[in-house]
């Protein structure tokens, strides 16, 4: 068993040195827990309401706030998952995720799907993924001593190819992180446990939460089990909960040992057939 915390805070907009402070002492408390992994948010590093402000704040990956975590993991003895905007080429940015541990920097998730479905419910502001970021095309899984880590990041978990190409790759966990408005509630809670039931794969998920500007995100975050051998039904349980409401560290233990594949072997029955087919129908439409 994994034990594993959701850090759910509410980010201060473009102030990154308060929210490092902030996820370092949700970092030290959930270590405290005897935590080996912490996941903070999407944008977490500097809250999704920056708009052009994102060009000044990014940073590249590895930079200043990957080795303020370096060190922290380190001294912990802890891994840490953290979403931010990673500098790029001049003027290229992407929405990323940054993955450290006690053997210092691991790797980084580019968001592979940039939401373009803005909508009124938020504002002007909602979304602005399209204006400020590049899509991500490279999809690594992280070999660590905890287990396989594969990483997506808020719209991501909406693209079952996404979360069934990690899990093909050998990913033990993967972590979904978001800055999902609260709207969207009814939405993110069943698409993150079908993920899991259908890859048959622990699932951890951490969101923002409280309000940021005019945006309201719903916190919720939660781990689901791979399955359970007995009842032979994937995506359980449901190992813990984040509140709705408040920033807060939820601690619960992943068993990473998966026991459920050889009693629903969805993975055994995936065919070479259906992605061709996938593909085929895929350029049709395009």
């Amino acid at each position: 068993m994994v034990k594993i915390a959701i850090g759910q805070i509410t980010p201060e907009t473009s102030q990154k040195r308060i929210n490092l402070e902030k996820m370092k002492r949700f970092t030290i408390e959930a270590a405290e827990k005897g935590a080996k992994l912490v996941s903070f948010p999407e944008l977490a590093l500097t809250g999704y309401n920056c708009g052009d402000d994102f060009f000044e704040v990014a940073e590249e990956i590895p930079g200043d706030a990957t080795s303020f975590f370096e060190k922290l993991a380190i001294q912990y003895d802890i891994y840490i998952i953290w979403g931010m905007p990673e500098k790029s080429l001049n003027g290229i940015l992407y929405n990323a995720a940054a993955l450290v541990g006690p053997e210092g920097y691991v790797g980084k998730w580019r968001k592979n799907t940039l939401p373009g479905h803005a909508t009124d419910q938020t504002g002007p502001g909602a979304f602005p993924d399209r204006r400020y970021f590049k899509a991500g095309e490279d999809l690594p899984v992280f070999d660590t001593a905890i287990g396989k880590i594969g990483l997506l990041i808020c719209y991501d978990i909406f693209f079952p190819e996404l979360a069934r190409m990690l899990t093909l790759k050998g990913a033990d966990i993967i972590v979904g992180i978001s800055g999902s408005p609260s709207f969207e509630k009814d939405i993110f809670e069943p698409i993150v446990k079908v993920r899991a039931m259908e890859n048959t794969v622990n699932f951890v998920y951490t969101n923002l939460v409280g309000k940021e500007g005019d945006t309201e995100y719903w916190g919720g975050g939660c781990m689901i089990g791979a399955g359970d051998k007995e009842s032979k039904v994937p995506g359980t349980p449901i190992v813990c909960k984040a509140p709705y409401e408040g920033e807060c560290i939820t601690v619960g233990d992943i068993d990473i040992n998966n026991k459920i594949r050889p009693y629903f072997p969805v993975l055994r029955d995936i065919t070479t057939r259906m992605y061709d087919q996938l593909a085929e129908l895929h350029r049709k439409i395009t």
